[in-house]
């Protein structure tokens, strides 16, 4: 599925810095949690306070977040690092809200941090109906306020299943960019990273001697992940060169899924497809998901 972001420019969750007012669009839950996760445990380490607006995200949940980043959310709640609010009691509010932001800056600033880190589930300024002109003056608002702070990181969170899909490229053009989860493993000879909306991994670059072991690392962690969709995408179209050692490792990878699961191919290289076929090898491929 390409998502109507794939043509603006994009940060990794890992690089966002004071004075980044970013979107994340988003389809999935595990998108979601993955992103902001990344982003929320990276403040944390880098000694920002992290204020987050949830509307349907339970504090608890994002300290569950927080355990495979190997931080501890409970205890960054209890020491007041990380805030989580409800995201608006009442109807939605846009200069409320963009008041108490400022407030909250201020107040990091006071408490010691290096800075806070804002990030907001968007889905409540549906609440009341308000009009679209209300939520661009929220985020003209915010935009303001990230640039004229200098402590301060925006990341708003937009639910692409609720958000009319002619709304969303006027409210991305608020921001500088959208926020995508890291890559597994990005060097110069091989880039891996997550995809969503069906599950899988996007891998690109040389797979080779010199980087069999960062494939076989993504794939692991791959495997681990949660079953939510029967489909796990394998997106090959920007693979230079694969050896057959490389293939092997991607043909047992989906060999050892559930037998519910299934992992189709886009993009296979023709060198790789004839090599499949003399080997007898099985990776259905994916050109149209059902």
């Amino acid at each position: 599925m390409t998502s109507i972001s794939d043509a603006i420019s994009t940060m990794h969750a890992g690089r966002i810095r004071p004075g980044d007012h970013l979107c994340l669009p988003f389809a999935s839950e595990a998108e979601q949690r993955e992103v902001v996760s990344a982003y929320i445990a990276d403040g944390l380490r880098r000694g920002e306070r992290v204020l987050y607006f949830a509307d349907r995200t339970h504090a608890d949940a994002i300290d569950a977040w927080l355990g495979p980043h190997s931080v501890d959310g409970a205890l960054a709640i209890a020491r007041g690092q990380l805030d989580v609010r409800p995201a608006g009691d009442g109807a939605f509010d846009p200069a409320e809200v963009v008041v108490g932001i400022r407030d909250a800056v201020r107040d990091a600033r006071a408490a010691g941090f290096q800075g806070l880190r804002l990030t907001g589930e968007m889905s409540w300024a549906l609440r009341g109906a308000p009009t679209h002109v209300r939520l661009h003056e929220y985020e003209s608002g915010v935009a303001s306020t990230v640039v004229d702070s200098g402590d301060l990181a925006a990341v708003c969170q937009y639910d692409e299943r609720i958000f009319a899909t002619a709304d969303l490229p006027a409210l991305l053009a608020h921001h500088a960019g959208v926020v995508r989860i890291d890559p597994l493993h990005d060097d110069r000879r091989l880039r891996i990273v997550p995809t969503y909306s069906p599950r899988g991994l996007r891998i690109g670059g040389v797979v080779d001697d010199a980087t069999a072991a960062p494939l076989a690392d993504a794939l692991a962690q791959a495997a681990a992940w949660p079953a939510g969709e029967p489909w796990f995408v394998l997106d090959l179209a920007d693979l230079d060169f694969v050896d057959v050692a490389g293939i092997r490792a991607l043909v047992r990878f989906a060999e050892s899924l559930a037998p519910e699961r299934r992992v189709m191919a886009r993009g296979i290289p023709p060198a790789m497809r004839r090599v499949l076929s003399i080997m007898d090898w099985k990776l259905e491929p994916a050109d149209e998901l059902p």
